[in-house]
């Protein structure tokens, strides 16, 4: 799994929800990023998208967090 899709992922749920006018833009360099990992023949496919899918969730886990335990 790309590590690069991963925590872009993660960085692109933490930041849309603290700037949601911009999330869009996020989500694009997210997928940029994980793109590169790719395109550079580092990572399949597969772990790209993987990685954007399991860092969406560790940061929604970590927005959620927050939202509980009194940091936002």
């Amino acid at each position: 799994m790309s590590g690069h899709s991963t925590f872009s992922g993660a960085a692109c749920a933490v930041l849309s929800h603290m700037v949601p006018e911009k999330a869009q833009n996020y989500k694009a360099m997210a997928k940029e990023a994980s793109d590169s990992r790719m395109l550079g023949c580092i990572h399949y496919r597969s772990d790209c998208e993987k990685g954007l899918e399991l860092g969406e969730k560790v940061g929604g886990y970590a927005v959620a967090r927050a939202l509980t335990d009194g940091a936002e």
